[in-house]
């Protein structure tokens, strides 16, 4: 089946795209884009994982490793 990604301008839009889906039964998926405040959190999580492995703290594995468990 085909995915459909609508983007509403306002939270009318967003109630009426939604309402109108609900009444002809469309599955319907809401994915919510990050705030500024969670990909800035996961910025600095990366940042602190980078420089523990530079420091020696931890020990990082290999690509092909990682692989190999799935």
């Amino acid at each position: 089946m085909d995915t459909i990604i609508v983007k509403p301008k306002n939270t009318y839009e967003y109630k009426g795209v939604l309402s109108t889906l609900r009444k002809l039964k469309v599955k319907t998926e809401i994915y919510k884009a990050p705030s500024k405040d969670e990909i800035l959190k996961s910025i600095e999580k990366g940042a602190k994982s980078t420089a523990a492995f530079l420091n020696g703290k931890i020990r990082l594995q290999d690509a092909k490793d990682l692989l190999s468990e799935l």
